[in-house]
């Protein structure tokens, strides 16, 4: 039986992003949301908050990226990627980034837990990573979801001031750039909070089969 919470996370999402592009990404906050709530509390481990006051961005080449929105900060600092066969046509692979707050591939599941996805179509295989400029792309995820607060804080990029999506690699680093970044989040459509950011990160960024040995559709 699906618990009430994890409808409404749903039910959100996809009134704000395309739910065929995002069906990876339900099935994830489903399954987090329902680990949440079943596992006992002394499976989780602590999170400390962090009181920087910088509207986040990963600064110059940061192995980790840092988003603050309405005052809650984020740390995401396991970035994967992976491709959906199902959403691969006409030549084209949709590729998706995977920023994560901790390790949910092979750790235990926090007290609190943040992660955003990009997703994006290119010429390419699903055995490597493309690099390149890319200016059509879907960014969207949830800041601190909790047991108190399991849907979190909504967030989705605003495509009509957002910079392009730069994606590099020099040796077994990878660059991904978004700057600006302006993050839009709230619940009501008509009065979303704007939040002008950046995202700037260099480091390794792993395929997802390579990492765990599944599936996006195993999950």
């Amino acid at each position: 039986m699906v618990p009430e919470y994890a409808t409404s996370v749903m039910g959100r999402e996809q009134k704000h992003i395309n739910n065929k592009k995002t069906k990876t990404l339900m099935k994830k906050l489903l399954m987090l949301a329902m680990a949440l709530t079943m596992s006992l509390p002394l499976l989780f481990t602590s999170c400390s908050d962090d009181d920087d006051d910088d509207n986040g961005g990963g600064g110059s080449g940061s192995s980790k990226v840092s988003l603050k929105v309405e005052g809650q900060k984020a740390d995401f600092s396991y970035i994967y990627w992976n491709t959906d066969p199902e959403l691969s046509h006409n030549g084209k692979v949709y590729y998706q980034l995977e920023f994560w707050s901790f390790d949910f591939y092979g750790g235990k599941i926090p007290s609190k837990m943040s992660m955003f996805y990009i997703g994006f179509y290119a010429d390419g295989s699903e055995s490597v990573l493309p690099t390149g400029t890319f200016s059509n792309y879907d960014l969207s995820g949830a800041l601190n979801a909790s047991q108190s607060d399991p849907e979190g804080l909504y967030i989705e990029e605003d495509e009509s001031k957002s910079g392009k999506l730069i994606i590099s690699k020099d040796g077994g680093n990878y660059s991904i750039t978004i700057d600006p970044l302006y993050i839009l989040s709230g619940d009501d459509e008509a009065h979303l909070t704007t939040t002008p950011t950046s995202l700037k990160y260099t480091g390794s960024c792993q395929k997802l089969q390579d990492r765990v040995g599944i599936t996006n559709t195993a999950l």
